[in-house]
């Protein structure tokens, strides 16, 4: 009787030895996998490439122990969970560093964009570009010194620093492309103006207001395509500006040659009215009295100066009518 239970007390565990041998092979081939896989993927990345090779290191497969067939089917279950851990273990760290990677393309592309913005506003927005250089200087040492001892602190940190240079992204663009539209504004507005002067009187210096009348044009379809592109096509707005002042100052110049005095001084308090005002709305009435008032050119005379003015297209009134 004895010899019986001894003998299927020894085929139960030769059975289940092998039971366990076989699920021990199965997650030595699943944990081999992996680490060719991590391997495969990250090892040729400079990034990564440490890290792997610490990996490899430090993750090793241990090998069953030999001992005596009873021992060895518990000794052997011990290695199956080891084995199980360390599977699930490397399979997290896997996604993890998965995740990682995708989410550092992620933030290396906000980076080249910052990066660009960062220039572009040096001398147009300073402060701007100083928080851009402190987002780019916390990237760049995130990038080159990562902390894989904890990866998921690691992956926080990422996705913290790409939404903040996301952000300060969107902000730079508006403000650029804020002063673009304003350039544009005022590019086209003389660009017409200056039309109109050559239309209307073209021998008024025709070679310089020609010339200007180019300049202009050229200005006008740079800044359009820097509204459209505002990453492709290179700009200095402080030139622009610059630009855009200096013909106007010469346009005035101009201008004034072939101005009486009364249309001078009419055209100059025009222009101061109009930046007091800033684009707001004001009664025809209102003008007419307020310019006669500080020209003293009578009212009547004054409306029709103004006509005059507008139609050799040396100024610009636009008339809102409402019941």
């Amino acid at each position: 009787m004895s010899e019986v239970l001894l003998e299927n007390k020894r085929e139960f565990s030769l059975e289940r030895l092998e039971a366990l041998t076989r699920k021990a092979n199965e997650l030595r081939a699943n944990l081999n996998a992996l680490l060719r896989a991590i391997e495969s993927k990250y090892s040729s990345d400079s990034r990564f490439g440490s890290l792997v090779k610490n990996l490899l290191r430090t993750v090793h497969i241990p090998e069953p122990v030999n001992e005596s067939l009873i021992e060895a089917s518990s000794s052997l279950e011990g290695y199956v969970a080891e084995l199980e851990r360390r599977v699930k273990t490397l399979a997290e760290y896997a996604v993890a560093l998965d995740r990682v990677y995708s989410e550092i393309e992620k933030l290396e592309r906000e980076v080249e964009e910052l990066k660009k913005w960062e220039e572009l506003l040096r001398e147009l927005a300073p402060h701007l570009s100083a928080e851009a250089a402190r987002l780019l200087f916390s990237a760049h040492r995130l990038i080159q010194q990562p902390p894989f001892d904890d990866i998921e602190r690691f992956l926080d940190e990422i996705l913290l620093l790409s939404r903040e240079i996301g952000n300060q992204n969107r902000v730079c663009k508006s403000v650029y492309l804020n002063r673009v539209n304003e350039l544009l504004s005022s590019a086209s507005q003389l660009y017409k103006a200056v039309k109109r002067i050559v239309k209307a009187q073209p021998f008024l210096g025709a070679g310089e207001i020609r010339s200007y009348e180019e300049s202009l044009r050229k200005l006008v379809e740079k800044l359009e395509a820097v509204n459209r592109k505002p990453l492709e096509e290179k700009l200095s707005i402080v030139s622009v500006k610059r630009e855009i002042e200096q013909i106007e100052k010469e346009i005035s110049k101009l201008a004034e040659g072939s101005l009486s005095n009364e249309e001078n001084s009419l055209i100059k308090e025009l222009e101061k009215l109009a930046r007091s005002l800033d684009s707001r709305p004001v009664n025809y009435f209102t003008l007419l009295e307020l310019l006669s008032r500080r020209t003293g050119i009578p009212v009547d005379r004054t409306a029709y100066m103004l006509y005059v003015l507008e139609k050799r297209g040396l100024i610009t009134l636009q008339v809102r009518l409402s019941p």
